[in-house]
């Protein structure tokens, strides 16, 4: 076995599944663990951690989380990793990071006795993977995982609540309606779902959902605020895709979740860029009538739906 690793992720749920699986293959159960967030560590303090032994222990894990320093150039700190790597430690080193640079030493430096992990795993596969008893159609996973945006943190929760309530049922089959009836939407998942609607101009699903929305959010300021924002993302999403650019390159510059570009690019085909600035121009003068006091704000919101 390995003693160097890199977990390639930017999703906590498959991480700490990731650390799990490393932990559990370690021969050595008494071992001590040591966390570092590498945004305000040294990398010359973790290798000063590497190379101390515990005799109180057979063997140390370090783990390294956020070690961005693995996606940029290579400076005097990244030669210390470089150094140690050359003659490592019998201690264990995890490093976690979201991506890795394309620089040639960086690469070169990985490829030296480190296990790479990149966690591919998609939201589907993780639904799946913990079903245990449990039966769900493939339209229905895909759903469900829309349905949390992809976030698996939120994916494994949600379907642990679906199960429990299923748990007395002869029938295991998991449907959208046990979905929709137990899986908890927060505010910004059900504006997520009213910019989809608007998209697809489903005006009933566009009521059904702003009706969800105003039980709780009272202010039509924020609510008018929240579905600018998403009609900006998807104008970005309209831009930069026709610079070519990837879901996750998109991803990464708009600051969102993959899984939220890929459900933008199929609600693009639904709008002109004119279209989308003309709506955002729609909602700029119901946000200023609105905190003016010439009209209802929610008069005029209802007014906008009716009109997409």
């Amino acid at each position: 076995m390995k003693h160097n690793f890199l977990i390639i992720s930017d999703d906590k749920i498959v991480i700490d599944q990731k650390i799990s699986k490393i932990l559990s293959d370690i021969p050595f159960k008494e071992r001590e663990i040591v966390k570092y967030d590498m945004s305000d560590t040294l990398i010359s303090s973790m290798i000063e951690e590497l190379d101390t032994y515990n005799f109180l222990s057979f063997c140390k894990v370090v783990i390294c989380y956020n070690c961005a320093f693995l996606e940029g150039e290579v400076n005097k700190e990244i030669k210390y990793l470089k150094k140690y790597l050359l003659n490592p430690s019998d201690n264990y080193l995890i490093m976690v990071a979201t991506k890795i640079s394309e620089k040639k030493e960086i690469r070169e430096m990985l490829s030296k006795d480190i296990e790479i992990i990149d966690s591919g795993i998609s939201s589907e596969v993780l639904v799946k993977k913990n079903l245990e008893s449990y039966t769900m159609d493939n339209r229905t996973v895909k759903f469900f995982v829309d349905y949390c945006l992809g976030n698996n943190e939120k994916i494994l929760n949600e379907l642990e609540k679906i199960k429990t309530y299923k748990m007395d049922d002869i029938d295991k089959n998991i449907t959208v309606q046990d979905i929709e009836k137990i899986a908890i939407r927060e505010y910004d998942e059900n504006i997520f779902d009213l910019v989809n609607a608007i998209a697809k101009r489903d005006k009933n699903k566009m009521f059904d959902i702003y009706l969800r929305i105003v039980r709780n959010e009272k202010d039509i300021v924020n609510v008018v605020a929240s579905v600018s924002s998403q009609l900006r993302m998807l104008y970005s999403v309209k831009i930069l895709y026709s610079y070519k650019l990837s879901v996750n390159e998109m991803a990464s510059i708009i600051n969102v979740k993959p899984r939220a570009i890929s459900i933008a690019l199929e609600n693009c085909d639904n709008f002109s860029c004119q279209r989308l600035l003309f709506l955002l121009n729609e909602l700029a003068d119901i946000d200023y009538k609105s905190k003016s006091g010439i009209a209802s704000g929610d008069v005029l919101f209802e007014a906008f739906l009716m009109s997409v």
